[in-house]
């Protein structure tokens, strides 16, 4: 299949089995080390109607199935070595060697009628999630005959990418090419205030780049994506939904994969940097790889702060700011508040003042007449003494002195 070349790995006891997208299927003996490559499945002494293509594997965690995702069908008893888009194969339990279907054990196969080819698929609680470019199908054990029940969940809510679904705690959160969406026993759509901004800029003949990952300790979910305006056709961009608390936020990063933290402290996630590739520990330090965190903000949307003609007078904000200062730093906290206005919305917006604050800070005298302003939040990049930040900030409930300033423009 003309896709991007996609590895998936999954477990099967202490053994790797290993797949990449649209090729053959290998397992790594960890009795054997690092030091002898993985051999394919299809090729071990003992192997019966093993798929020798596909898509992506899985293992089924309660039952110990090795479920392949499209496969090549059987003919006869051999596998035919074309990969078939929408067929899941499925070993006998405890024995990835054996997918020959018989009376005495309980592998199978079995092919999706709803969509054109499947996407991925992801291990969920009690379950497999399985998406094709239209749908959503759920895998559960059901035990003999059948083995395995397929049903549909859903049908126009299909995967972007087969790595753009992630596990958080309370259900599983995947995108479409449309949009976002959420799946904890039935299919939830996600509303977005940011959808427009990113599924208009999302290049989409890039989309199996696009991936999605979970920050479990701040309650965020991460989807990365390429950008039509950035035009690299790479991941440059992202969005993320912190679903405890039910928001939004937009940014560039350039993240290549992403891992949550579980036996490692923090998530870890892959890019390049200064043309090396890298593997960088999330959440860990308040600089950037050893230097200051340069462009860090938080912007708000249009604020209007009158209504109809009248326009408002804004004479003084009130930061509520927390400083957490790494141990042994000599730099004084500080960031900056940004005040922007326009008085018709497709005005474009100007900048009435920058103000500094410190923790000693308690308010900042601004003079600002308009309908509606911004609010800009970023880090003071000037303000170290040795090119690292060594401290952040955490915003709270910003304040502000305002009066009615009549109707004159």
């Amino acid at each position: 299949m003309n896709q991007l070349r996609l590895w998936t790995h999954d477990n099967f006891g202490e053994n790797l089995i290993i797949n990449p997208r649209g090729a053959g299927i290998y397992r790594w003996l960890e009795n054997n080390g690092t030091g002898v490559r993985a051999v394919e499945l299809s090729g071990i002494s003992g192997a019966t109607g093993v798929p020798t293509v596909g898509l992506q594997v899985i293992t089924s965690e309660t039952d110990r199935h090795l479920v392949v995702l499209g496969a090549d069908p059987l003919s006869s008893g051999t596998r035919t070595g074309a990969v078939d888009p929408m067929l899941v194969a499925f070993s006998d339990s405890e024995n990835e060697l054996d997918f020959l279907p018989t009376a005495t054990n309980s592998a199978g196969s079995v092919r999706l009628s709803s969509g054109s080819f499947i996407v991925g698929g992801i291990k969920s609680r009690q379950e497999i999630l399985i998406w094709t470019d239209t749908s959503l199908y759920s895998m559960n054990f059901i035990g003999p005959p059948l083995t395995f029940a397929v049903n549909l969940v859903n049908e126009g809510s299909g995967m972007i990418g087969p790595k753009a679904a992630a596990n958080a705690p309370n259900g599983v959160y995947f995108a479409s090419k449309t949009g976002f969406y959420f799946y904890n026993g039935s299919v939830q759509k996600l509303p977005c205030n940011v959808q427009e901004y990113v599924f208009n800029d999302l290049d989409l003949g890039q989309a199996f780049k696009c991936h999605m990952g979970v920050n479990s300790e701040y309650g965020e979910v991460w989807f990365f994506y390429p950008s039509i305006e950035d035009g690299t056709g790479e991941i440059s961009r992202y969005v993320i939904y912190n679903y405890e608390e039910g928001h939004w936020s937009i940014g560039s990063l350039i993240r290549y994969a992403w891992l949550d933290a579980g036996i490692e402290d923090q998530p870890l996630a892959a890019a390049t940097s200064s043309s090396q590739q890298c593997v960088f520990e999330h959440e860990k330090g308040y600089n950037d790889n050893e230097s200051a965190m340069t462009g860090v903000f938080i912007e708000s949307a249009d604020l209007d702060i009158s209504s109809g003609e009248q326009f408002s007078f804004i004479k003084q904000v009130i930061p509520d700011m927390k400083f957490v200062q790494e141990a042994g730093s000599t730099n004084t906290p500080a960031m900056n508040i940004v005040l922007k206005r326009r008085d018709y919305p497709g005005q474009s917006l100007t900048t009435d003042s920058t103000t500094q604050v410190t923790t000693s800070s308690t308010f900042s005298n601004v003079r600002s007449r308009a309908r509606q302003v911004v609010f800009r939040f970023e880090s003071d990049d000037d303000n170290t003494a040795d090119n690292q930040l060594d401290y952040k900030w955490r915003l709270g409930a910003t304040r502000i002195d305002l009066q009615p300033s009549g109707r004159r423009a």
